[in-house]
């Protein structure tokens, strides 16, 4: 009986070493409802700062002016050994909000926001 727990024991053991779970974000979180405030062709670059605070990168974009980007994920990953290969789940949240500014002021701007999930299982193509 005593063999039989030590090898229950052992399967139970190498099945929690496989395990993990990982939470990860990236960017600044910033309040997505105040984006409706953002008016192209009017809206400033200090205003804009005043709304959502500093972004997360700012880029020139040839000549059309300066991109701002405001980006925030939130995100679970997930690892757990199975029979042959280890299985990958990541979920989470994300926002990405992209302003294109020329002269100190809003000229268009794209918004995209929602959950996510993916799962992968390593070595499998």
């Amino acid at each position: 009986m005593n063999k039989l727990k030590l090898i229950l024991m052992s399967f139970i053991c190498l099945a929690l070493v496989g395990c993990a779970t990982r939470i990860t974000t990236v960017g600044s979180e910033f309040d997505s409802s105040k984006i409706s405030s953002i008016k192209k062709g009017a809206t400033t670059s200090d205003e804009l700062v005043e709304l959502l605070g500093q972004p997360f990168s700012k880029s020139v974009h040839s000549e059309d002016g300066v991109i701002w980007l405001y980006t925030w994920v939130k995100a679970t990953t997930k690892t757990s050994m199975g029979w042959i290969s280890p299985n990958i789940s990541t979920e989470g949240h994300k926002k990405k909000l992209e302003v294109l500014i020329k002269n100190g002021v809003v000229v268009n701007y794209v918004f995209v926001e929602g959950p996510f999930h993916t799962e992968s299982k390593e070595g499998s193509e």
